[in-house]
């Protein structure tokens, strides 16, 4: 087992405060739930984390804000379901880029359609409690965010390309794919 250094703990930890200020500003001008702004973080820390500290970012983002902040809501189990999709986006994202050579944009729409597809199941499990259709509520939700979606669609992989062209983290950017 790997002993984590200063250096995957620091970033860790710039991801999740990260993850906590976003939401914060974006809530504050009444388009959180849009643009996604905590998967942001998570989105870009898998391609700078080892696949553990990304999934315990993606975990500990959610928990920290409902500490810090009440948000994301326990009730309705909003918190619940963001921990899930945080950690289905980090696991996948961060699965294929150590495993495949595919580049930093279809590593991310791979990573953010496993993160809709966990959202899409949980808003059908919690619709009845709320009572709402399970699958009307489950398409709303996935609709409701797909502008988050783009917007991390172009803004991950352009950050990333820019900070290999910086040789930033080189170690971990090495075998990263940006063309495609």
């Amino acid at each position: 087992m790997r002993i984590s250094s200063t250096n995957d703990l620091t970033l860790s930890a710039l991801f999740i405060a990260m993850g906590l200020l976003l939401p914060i500003l974006f809530h504050g001008l009444g388009i959180g739930a849009v643009f996604l702004p905590m998967f942001w973080p998570v989105a870009a820390g898998v391609f700078f984390l080892p696949i553990g500290h990304a999934c315990l970012v993606a975990l500990l983002t959610p928990v920290a804000s409902f500490v810090l902040t009440g948000m994301p809501p326990v009730s309705p189990p909003i918190l619940y379901v963001m921990m899930g999709e945080l950690v289905a986006l980090a696991a996948v994202s961060a699965w294929l880029f150590c495993r495949t050579g595919l580049g930093v944009f279809w590593i991310v729409l791979f990573g953010m359609a496993a993160s809709r597809l966990m959202l899409f199941i949980f808003a059908g499990i919690i619709a009845p409690s709320l009572g709402l259709p399970a699958r009307v509520y489950s398409v709303y939700s996935v609709v409701k965010g797909l502008p988050g979606v783009v917007v991390i669609m172009l803004l991950v992989p352009a950050m990333v390309a820019k900070i290999k062209q910086l040789n930033v983290f080189s170690s971990r950017m090495k075998n990263v794919d940006i063309t495609s």
